[in-house]
């Protein structure tokens, strides 16, 4: 099957799943200061994959990559159930080029050990714990600029905000399908945060 044809095949079967994509990442609200949200979110486990091009580039191989693997790309021909946001990606901190992860959710039933073995060798299965985010959702298309627009907005926040230090790199969620019109797509850019110590008088 051709590329473009493998394209529109998992867009439709992506659309249809999405429908049923209720599950999101349970999280605790924090602390809420305008449109700046702390969330401390349970473990998770998540598939990844890196994927080395631009900024739209890199999300759009990714998804497709594990795309193909929740809808049956794995040793066992198994499906997973689509769940939100759609695609998290976040930039690699030791890459020396534009290299990024894309990353889905895996459904909250799974243990590391249930999840299907992926066909596609650069996909891995990871589980990350328990965590601070510093959040910032926005609406509108999935432009890079618009991207970074708020992802300066977030770090900005985060620079003047006395109780939480920043991270690593931020990442950034797409919440809906690619039918969805840009003006309606839900996106949040975020960033892992610490609590700040208090110095001891």
């Amino acid at each position: 099957m051709r590329a473009g044809a493998t394209s529109l095949v998992l867009l439709m079967a992506f659309s249809t799943e999405f429908v049923n994509a209720i599950e999101q990442p349970e999280f605790e609200l924090i602390e809420e200061v305008g449109e700046l949200e702390i969330r401390k979110y349970q473990p998770q486990i998540l598939a990844r994959t890196l994927v080395t091009g631009s900024f739209s580039e890199s999300g759009n191989q990714g998804f497709r990559r594990l795309a193909g693997y929740i809808f049956g790309g794995n040793v066992q021909d198994q499906k997973i159930a689509m769940t939100a946001p759609v695609g998290l990606q976040s930039h690699d901190e030791t890459a020396t080029e534009s290299q990024y992860w894309i990353t889905f959710n895996m459904p909250g039933k799974y243990a590391v050990d249930e999840l299907p073995v992926p066909n596609d060798n650069r996909i891995e299965i990871i589980e990350v714990p328990e965590r601070y985010l510093a959040v910032l959702r926005y609406k509108g298309n999935w432009s890079e600029e618009r991207y970074r627009i708020h992802e300066a907005q977030l770090l900005s926040l985060i620079d003047k905000d006395a109780f939480w230090i920043k991270q690593g790199d931020p990442s950034w969620s797409r919440y809906n399908p690619p039918i969805m019109p840009s003006f309606m797509r839900t996106n949040e850019v975020a960033i892992e945060v610490s609590p700040a110590t208090q110095e001891e008088n």
